[in-house]
């Protein structure tokens, strides 16, 4: 892993967070693309390696202890890397699909120092994209760390179906605590969030913690109402 430790390092995402950003990014889990591969973090798609243009891809979980309207979050950035140590592309993900991660007016990557890239984070929901202008054509975007801050509770993933248990009054309870807790009103002034080396990790390693790190915000919302 040290050898795969500086390669991760290397091309890390800097995510681009509104000041007023609630939650900060606690982790990624990373796997490396060296074949064409389906990818285990964000299962609806394939990792394609074409090996006359790419030596390999990285893609990047990130990790948020909540969304703004639900308990955690996952988004992922994908960096396809060429033989000569250049990005050739980058790829994140958006509500469950994924975009191309290029400047809109001239099409070129943006990336600092030369090898990272850099993305916007929707304010609370977290989705990514190329430039924050975008944001503001993503339907309720404002109402979801407002008014319709916390609607979807716990969220359980299949994967985790039988280790992170819910029921309808943990449901209200998430609800409430998010939108007090953390609702407010975006700035959509953006400054960067670089994660901790300390903080990359395997995807399996991140898979393997993701049970406990919900299962402990869960256990601080019971408390929350039970005090």
């Amino acid at each position: 892993m040290n050898k795969d430790l500086e390669i991760l390092a290397a091309y890390k995402p800097v995510i681009m967070q509104d000041k007023k950003e609630p939650f900060s990014i606690t982790a990624m889990g990373c796997t490396i693309f060296r074949e064409t591969k389906k990818s285990s973090s964000f299962p609806k798609r394939e990792i394609v390696i074409n090996r006359e243009e790419v030596d390999f891809a990285i893609e990047y979980a990130v990790w948020y202890d909540f969304d703004i309207q639900h308990l955690y979050e996952l988004e992922h950035v994908w960096v396809y890397v060429k033989h000569d140590g250049t990005v050739k592309k980058v790829e994140a993900s958006f509500h469950g699909k994924f975009l191309n991660m290029v400047d809109l007016d001239n099409g070129g990557l943006i990336l600092e120092n030369g090898t990272h890239p850099v993305v916007y984070a929707q304010p609370g929901k977290h989705a990514l994209v190329p430039d924050p202008r975008v944001i503001r054509i993503i339907p309720d975007w404002l109402e979801s760390c407002q008014e319709k801050a916390g609607t979807d509770g716990v969220l359980v993933q299949d994967m985790f179906a039988d280790q992170i248990h819910t029921d309808e009054d943990l449901q209200k309870m998430t609800e409430t605590y998010i939108k007090e807790v953390f609702g407010f009103c975006p700035s959509m002034e953006f400054e960067p969030f670089i994660l901790e080396d300390d903080k990359l990790m395997t995807w399996e390693e991140l898979k393997k913690s993701i049970p406990e790190r919900v299962n402990r915000q869960i256990d601080i919302i019971k408390t929350h109402f039970n005090q």
